[in-house]
């Protein structure tokens, strides 16, 4: 035996080296979280073509699968997709568009070119349209009939053997049409245009998109079930329509833009909250199920969307970004063909999901593994939390101090006009009181239209918004007038029944404020944020013209405003829902504060020439707001809790960031415990500040003291 000796202490040093890396190594190997996925692989496979030509479009027709293109290319699969061979085609035109049903297949190109094949055994029919600038889609409605849209308006019907032209004298392109049976149909096209048909195409009756369209192209539509229908933007957003059994409305009479929570890029752990559309000019959509989506777009762009559009996962393309897809077709809710140009064919088992390749399931009962994947998540609405609540405090306050003011203002009916002569104080309330009574006059009829009776019309606000504040308005100046036309000079008050009534008191100011803060007060702050939201459509209505007014400024503070606060209307909602609602309970503290001032500060003030407004900016408001911070403080307080109601508008804050993570983790008590600390961190930190701020401001001499 060979043995090689060291020196002792050489042969010692070795030892404790390597015995310390070992025990470094271990620790290490503890301490450092499982990878959870070292790559992604595509569940796409390439299938060869056999040609180079441009693949445009898939249909499914008697158990084979058929791809069309240009040169009039046809293709046929017998086996799933798996295999193709090239068919004798009748045609060398380019075939963009096809649709099969009712035991027929229709293609056709945007030239005009149109064949039809009635029957598996059948030839090919040549029904070409002639005279038309461009067709951008078919769609059958029978065995030998079917719907041909394209630009300036351009509608046809094939029916008993010939086209003719549906006339509805619009100019815009149409860009997609599709049918649920025989009689249901559904057409888009430019600018947003929807049309829908129950006659098979006979006639067609205007539907309006949904607010957020504006003047998009609707490139795309699928009628996949009675009760809904899915279409697609040019700029990448989904428009949805679904009959409502509790309103009794039908299928394609209301459309709704898709909200997006997430949409996730190839092989990534990152996303984008609420973006308004997918960034990407899309080409098609396949519904599979009434909740999987499944689209393509420039760039080589396929996805898909497991929960009806709300959350998109895009996949990987092994052909790359340079690729150029047309068109998507499903056999099942997993098997599927996706076409392009240069013949190329992607064919997948899985729905295109991503495979994760050496992935590690996350153990999320392990408390350090779900740190790590819900920390970014959290701490995003932790900052959207933040911005929502810092806008609300400031707007709510602004609000609070011009309620208050209102509310302690002296300013009465007598102090408008005792200086002016009465007469022309009367003539002033003729016409005021003609002014209201002609409101009444407009607001009534529609009111009546509506048919209500009873304790239903305090329904009329939500029926008749605008003849209901005709109305309001109408009782306001109709009192004012008739106030005016008894004016004598005297301002005397009116007894009746025992009572004595001063009408020349009534402070409008006070009035105003006190409808706004009863409003405000008397209402559920959830229901608030739903009404300013969806209702109202508030953060719509800031955010078109605002991002209107700065379309064409860019950097500094213009950019930020842009990407800060116009590129979000949930944020803008939230913001006015909250300062609306802190405004009124802020309006009563501020109020209490202003009456506990002395009424001799008032008049001092006034005695030294400051009018009613100086008095109040420069001695009574100072020492008011300091009185008032305490209860002030309470009142914000109050506000970052009542912003996780924003969640129900689909804002990202931390309740929201909350339920996402429960819903791919299943960890409750970890999710809402995380939750609860960072609110907690957040209200600890404003009572800090607040507390700090009532110190530093305390009015000396004022409050309770003693002790040693």
């Amino acid at each position: 035996m060979l043995q090689r000796d060291f020196p002792a202490s050489e042969s010692s040093a070795h030892r404790i080296t390597r015995a310390i890396s070992i025990a470094v190594l271990m620790v290490l190997v503890c301490l450092v979280s499982p990878s959870q996925a070292t790559d992604y692989r595509s569940s796409w496979f390439v299938v060869e073509s056999g040609t180079s030509e441009d693949l445009l479009t898939v249909e499914e027709y008697g158990g084979q699968i058929w791809i069309f293109g240009t040169g009039g290319v046809m293709l046929n699969s017998a086996d799933n997709g798996e295999t193709w061979s090239n068919i004798e085609s009748p045609t060398q035109s380019d075939i963009h568009h096809s649709d099969s049903g009712f035991g027929s297949i229709l293609v056709a190109g945007e030239s005009g070119i149109a064949l039809l094949k009635s029957g598996e055994d059948s030839d090919w029919q040549n029904i070409s349209l002639t005279g038309v600038s461009r067709i951008n889609g078919v769609a059958l409605t029978g065995s030998q009939s079917a719907i041909a849209v394209g630009d300036d308006g351009g509608i046809y019907r094939y029916q008993g053997g010939a086209w003719e032209s549906v006339s509805l004298a619009l100019d815009l392109d149409m860009k997609g049409v599709s049918f649920y049976d025989e009689s249901s149909g559904v057409i888009v096209g430019s600018e947003g245009i929807i049309l829908f048909s129950d006659d098979g195409g006979e006639t067609w009756d205007y539907r309006e998109a949904p607010e957020g369209v504006g003047e998009s192209s609707i490139v795309g539509v699928e009628f996949y079930s009675p009760v809904r229908i899915y279409a697609i933007t040019e700029d990448g957003r989904i428009l949805m329509s679904a009959s409502n059994v509790v309103t009794g409305t039908d299928v394609g009479y209301v459309w709704t833009l898709v909200e997006f929570e997430r949409h996730y890029p190839p092989g990534s752990n990152q996303y984008q909250q609420n973006p308004s559309n997918l960034g990407v000019e899309l080409s098609s959509i396949e519904v599979v199920t009434t909740t999987k989506l499944m689209m393509t777009g420039e760039s080589g762009y396929l996805s898909i969307s497991t929960n009806g559009g709300t959350i998109v996962s895009q996949q990987i393309n092994p052909l790359g970004n340079d690729s150029v897809f047309n068109h998507i077709h499903m056999l099942t809710g997993f098997v599927g063909i996706a076409v392009g140009d240069n013949g190329a064919i992607l064919w997948t088992e899985d729905a295109g999901v991503d495979d994760q390749v050496g992935f590690e399931v996350i153990n999320f009962n392990d408390f350090d593994n779900f740190v790590d994947y819900s920390k970014d998540m959290l701490f995003a609405g932790f900052i959207a939390t933040i911005k929502i609540v810092v806008f609300g405090i400031i707007m709510g306050f602004l609000i609070g101090v011009s309620l208050a003011m209102c509310k302690t203002s002296p300013t009465s009916m007598k102090y408008m006009v005792e200086r002016f002569d009465p007469k022309i104080v009367r003539l002033i309330g003729i016409i005021i009181a003609g002014w209201g009574l002609y409101q009444f006059y407009v607001a009534v009829p529609k009111i009546s239209e509506l048919g209500l009776d009873g304790i239903e019309n305090i329904f009329i606000p939500v029926g008749e918004p605008g003849a209901f504040g005709r109305v309001l308005l109408g009782i306001g100046l109709t009192f004012v007038g008739v106030l005016f036309m008894t004016n004598d000079g005297k301002f005397s008050k009116l007894e009746l029944k025992g009572f004595k009534l001063n009408p020349w008191g009534v402070r409008p100011l006070n009035t105003i404020a006190t409808v706004y803060t009863d409003f405000f007060r008397n209402t559920p702050l959830i229901v608030q944020f739903m009404f300013i939201h969806f209702g109202l459509q508030l953060g719509r209505l800031i955010q078109e013209p605002a991002q209107a007014f700065l379309e064409e400024s860019t950097g500094g503070v213009a950019q930020f405003i842009k990407d800060e606060f116009l590129n979000d209307r949930a944020y803008i909602s939230a913001i006015c829902a909250l300062g609306f609602n802190s405004g009124a309970y802020q309006c009563e503290t501020i109020r209490g504060a202003i009456q506990a001032i002395p009424s001799a500060q008032m008049e001092a003030g006034r005695s030294i020439g400051l009018t009613y407004m100086q008095t109040m900016r420069r001695i009574i408001l100072p020492q008011a707001i300091r009185i008032c911070i305490p209860p002030m403080g309470n009142e914000m307080v109050n506000l970052v809790l009542n912003s996780s109601l924003a969640m129900v508008i689909g804002y990202a804050e931390l309740t929201r960031q909350g339920k996402l993570i429960t819903a791919v983790t299943f960890q409750m008590a970890y999710t809402w415990g995380m939750v609860l600390v960072s609110y907690f961190v957040i209200t600890w930190t404003l009572a800090l500040l607040l507390r700090r701020l009532e110190e530093s401001t305390r009015i000396p001499g004022l409050g309770m003291t003693g002790g040693d």
